[in-house]
């Protein structure tokens, strides 16, 4: 018995020991022409295309040996699933490079309706800075002219100074008579050299103004012609894009089609139904908005019911004096009437979670969580005949009770669905939701208590289903999507 404790003792010890020593399970590295790099997101779209050309090579040739075997294998399916998702990835790049051309297209549509509109305008001012030109032009040759002529006529009469009218005067008035003549003289010859040299600086301000406008007018023409070239370019490579998308798409929908038919052929061998693996993301991540909103709508419903109300007490008192009525001192009666409100609390137990299996005539999983049973399933699924009932795994509330359709009225994703938050909380003291998909017809309602093991539905295949089977989901501590567990965890 000691040597038996002992080794109780010890063997905790030794196993952290080991794990200390094991090596750190290494990341994902993905090599792109003989590059090494930790994430797909931080790849350029060149080298992402580069990394998904290399992987479905590989993938066409595991396929290729695995077809000369047998097409109707999980392995066959699964190695076919993960092409799939390589040619999703290499369609979201096709709608990246789309997008950016699309885009690349509207800014050099833009620069070219920009370009023709500064063309168009100054077009305009170099007509009217022309026009301006030619008359200021006209202005200052005439005031030339007019500055030419009297230069002459100064030449040819002489230049008169002061001392030689002072000498020449026979008097002083005469002096003074001819000083003034050549003053006025003066002041006229210096106001019109004066008007010439500002016309002659307003005409060449004009003439600069007008070639730096006939300059930016031929860059702008150049840049039209440019952006004229680029946008053509653009849409020619859009238009190549889209052929190549539109081939890609056509592939990425005829693997798609192969695969569901494969693996409806062979869970119809096996009888384990269960979910064709192809979903819109788009659509899942609406549908996750609304279980989400559904679940906030009833937290919020639970917290007003759980706030602690005042107790008031409110005393009515009422006297009557009536003779007849008197008591036997002679009193009159009174009557008190007392009216008592009281606290009402509503709150959950957060012990003695336990749940039963969703189908009680099933309680073998056919299709099994995570990559367990295929990658990114995200439940449980349950095989069973269409019609047999589905209950309720724990006492809660129907937060959801309702169809998925189309537009066409045929069935999209979970089908005929329920979400059940649960009355009792883990124990980590977490809310908990279930969720059962693919049922034939529903019994409950949204709103609507359920008690364990109550009937909530039937079951069947509507949706996103191979055959009649109960897909269940356990979510925690939220609703959402990202918040799903292994339902083995929960059930016995």
């Amino acid at each position: 018995m000691k040597q038996s404790s002992l080794i109780f003792k010890v063997l905790p010890v030794l196993l952290a020991f080991c794990l200390l020593l094991s090596p750190a399970v290494p990341q994902t590295v993905l090599i792109v022409n003989g590059a090494q790099y930790n994430n797909y997101d931080n790849l350029s779209n060149e080298e992402k295309q580069a990394y998904l050309e290399q992987q479905l090579k590989e993938l066409n040739e595991k396929l290729d040996n695995l077809a000369d075997q047998s097409k109707d294998t999980e392995e066959y399916i699964s190695a076919l699933d993960e092409k799939i998702k390589y040619m999703k990835n290499q369609l979201n790049l096709a709608e990246e490079e789309m997008e950016n051309s699309k885009n690349q297209i509207t800014t050099l549509e833009m620069q070219y309706s920009k370009n023709k509109e500064n063309i168009a305008s100054l077009e305009v001012e170099i007509d009217e800075l022309s026009e301006k030109s030619v008359v200021l032009k006209e202005e200052f040759d005439t005031s030339l002219e007019e500055y030419a002529q009297r230069a002459r006529a100064m030449y040819v009469s002489g230049n008169v100074s002061v001392l030689e009218a002072l000498l020449t005067s026979n008097d002083i008035s005469t002096f003074m008579t001819r000083l003034e003549m050549i003053r006025r003289v003066s002041k006229q010859d210096k106001a019109l050299l004066e008007n010439l040299q500002e016309q002659g600086k307003e005409l060449d301000t004009a003439q600069k103004e007008l070639s730096d406008k006939k300059d930016s007018l031929t860059n702008n023409q150049e840049a039209l012609l440019k952006t004229q070239e680029s946008l053509n370019i653009t849409v020619k490579n859009l238009e190549v894009q889209q052929v190549e998308f539109a081939g890609k798409q056509k592939d990425y929908e005829n693997e798609k089609s192969e695969a569901d038919s494969l693996l409806l052929k062979l869970q119809e061998d096996t009888k384990t139904y269960s979910e064709y693996r192809h979903q819109n993301q788009d659509e899942l991540d609406e549908i996750n908005r609304e279980i989400e909103e559904a679940a906030n709508r009833y937290l919020q419903q639970l917290e007003e019911q759980n706030r602690t109300t005042t107790t008031t007490t409110t005393t009515t008192t009422t006297t009557t004096t009536k003779p007849q009525s008197s008591n036997q001192d002679g009193t009159a009666s009174t009557t008190k009437k007392t009216t008592t409100t009281t606290t009402q609390k509503t709150t959950t137990s957060s012990n003695g979670l336990s749940m039963t299996y969703p189908v009680p005539t099933q309680t073998k999983i056919t299709t099994d969580y995570g990559n367990a049973g295929y990658a990114g399933h995200t439940g449980v699924d349950f095989a069973c005949a269409s019609g047999s009932r589905v209950v309720a795994a724990e006492s809660g509330t129907v937060i959801i009770s309702t169809d998925l359709t189309n537009s066409d009225g045929s069935y999209r994703s979970y089908g005929r669905y329920i979400v059940i938050m649960h009355d009792k909380k883990n124990s980590s003291g977490n809310y908990v939701y279930t969720l059962y998909a693919h049922n034939s017809s529903r019994v409950v309602s949204a709103g609507q208590h359920v008690d364990k093991g109550q009937l909530i539905a039937y079951s069947g295949s509507t949706g996103n289903s191979t055959g009649p089977h109960c897909h269940f989901e356990v979510r925690t501590p939220t609703a959402s999507y990202s918040d799903c567990v292994n339902p083995r965890n929960y059930l016995p």
